[in-house]
């Protein structure tokens, strides 16, 4: 995360370095010091917009996410986690006509035996008929050769994952709609692509807290650590904000029978009402680049009536947190992380590329056609900062960006050189944003997420709360204020470099 300029005199460089894909310009002589350029190591949950179903590895240098999307398995790649926003999907397989044309869901990556497997679902247009089907690759983001259809049995199967015990044996564990619910279903694999005997019920969504909307266990998923072996799985209904994880320890010998699990009391990683995050569910676990830490992966939404249509919906996103172990070395998931939460990004992460220093001009996403101003081109403290149409060669909308070395930035209008900043200092929901004298509060500190697109959420230090456009207003002379990221287009800011 660490580049390296060298300074001589008063704070003129001579040599510098990259860092971040940013060139740190050059000039000047006299005697020498060493300036340390440290790049962004934080990040905002969510890692990605309209994705459901995530799972990511570490592998050859790259975070791999893989996601849900419908008529064909995707992915994106990038070095560090807050590169995974921005990064190009890539198609990993595209469905021919048959059974397994249609609807595929829930993509796993897995390396076993050198090779590299994906297991997904998908039905022949028909949703009874999702069965279990593995693709095999050299590499984690393929190219994918098809290599079996995994009998499941004749009954609805999906969200099927690989349970690898510390001995080696492989099972495939997956959830199967009956009429009263969805259950969970092991079997034993000869192979990573044949299952080798008859299905075992694992469990039943027989608790409470695993049947809002319906009875539901579903999208298991195994953690392995040292000789404890667990089974995370999702419950309730995604359609509610109640969807939740439960887990399943391994507390017998025998992995196949259902006795040999022990099942939480309840959900171990659910709502975070006070966070904005509901819906948490269908996840899976990551290894930091250093290989120190587990991370845990998993979806969720920002609205408790589902956006638009409940958690199921496209409104879904993959966001992230880090696990830790208790006394008992078992896992702790914490409590999913709101989107003013400012995470430290997973050991050995090289962090995000740092945004060049220059002018820049910012337009809200909803409406292109205005511009970030201080309002009536004012030069007082406390000026209003607002949006409102182009105005060719107006000095008000145009705005000098510096990177502050700690990943964070000063935004300072051009016409003034005062700094955009949080009225009062004020952590509160809708506070409202002016120009002032700089003077180094975290008030007037920014960080800035890469989003798809090439567009940017402009993030307050001293609240977490993100810059948006009041309302979501369209109109010119629309007011600024920051509110809590919930994903909306009067929150995300093309940023143009003009000068």
């Amino acid at each position: 995360m660490l580049g390296w300029r060298r300074v001589f005199g008063a704070g003129l460089v001579v040599a510098a370095v990259v860092v971040g894909g940013v060139q740190v310009p050059t000039e000047g002589a006299a005697a020498e010091a060493v300036v340390q350029v440290v790049k962004p190591a934080t990040i905002r949950n969510p890692v990605r917009e309209a994705a459901a179903d995530p799972w990511m590895v570490f592998a050859e240098g790259n975070y791999h996410l893989l996601y849900t999307h419908g008529d064909k398995l995707v992915g994106v790649s990038a070095p560090s986690v807050a590169g995974l926003a921005s990064a190009a999907q890539q198609t990993l397989w595209t469905p021919q006509p048959g059974e397994a044309c249609c609807n595929l869901w829930a993509p796993e990556i897995h390396q076993l035996d050198g090779k590299w497997y994906l297991y997904f679902t998908a039905d022949n247009g028909t949703d009874s008929q999702h069965r279990m089907f593995v693709l095999e690759s050299d590499h984690p983001m393929g190219p994918y050769v098809f290599k079996a259809k995994l009998d499941t049995g004749d009954f609805h199967s999906i969200d099927g994952t690989v349970l690898k015990l510390p001995d080696g044996r492989l099972f495939h564990v997956w959830s199967s709609g009956r009429p009263d619910g969805q259950d969970l279903f092991i079997a034993p694999m000869s192979d990573p692509w044949t299952i080798s005997g008859p299905p075992s019920l694992l469990t039943t969504p027989d608790q409470p807290w695993e049947q809002y909307g319906r009875r539901v266990t579903e999208a298991p998923v195994a953690l392995v650590r040292g000789d404890k072996v667990y089974l995370y799985y999702s419950a309730s209904a995604c359609e509610t904000p109640d969807y939740s994880l439960g887990v399943l320890e391994l507390t017998g010998t025998d992995v196949l029978k259902q006795s040999s699990w022990t099942k939480s009391s309840a959900a171990v990683f659910k709502r975070n009402d006070a966070g904005w995050v509901y819906g948490t569910g269908h996840n899976g676990f990551f290894t930091s680049p250093d290989g120190t830490e587990t991370w845990i992966v998993y979806h969720g939404v920002t609205n408790s009536a589902g956006t638009p249509t409940g958690s199921c919906s496209a409104g879904r996103s993959v966001r992230i947190g880090k696990v830790t172990f208790d006394s008992a070395d078992r896992p702790q998931l914490g409590q999913p992380k709101a989107s003013w939460e400012t995470v430290t990004l997973p050991s050995g992460d090289p962090g995000a590329d740092i945004v060049a220093d220059g002018i820049y001009q910012l337009s809200p996403k909803n409406n292109p056609a205005n511009l970030l101003e201080v309002a009536a081109c004012s030069t007082a403290d406390a000026a209003n900062v607002q949006v409102y149409s182009v105005v060719a060669g107006s000095p008000c909308q145009k705005w000098k960006l510096t990177y502050l070395g700690d990943g964070s930035y000063r935004l300072t209008a051009n016409h003034s050189g005062k700094a955009l900043d949080v009225a009062g200092c004020s952590a509160a929901n809708n506070a409202d944003v002016i120009q002032w004298p700089y003077w180094g509060g975290t008030c007037q500190q920014w960080y800035l997420d890469a989003l798809s697109g090439g567009y940017y959420k402009v993030t307050s230090k001293i609240g977490g709360r993100t810059l948006e456009v009041s309302g979501c207003s369209t109109a010119a002379g629309a007011d600024v204020r920051v509110w809590p990221y919930w994903q909306g287009e009067c929150q995300k800011w093309k940023l143009e470099k003009v000068g």
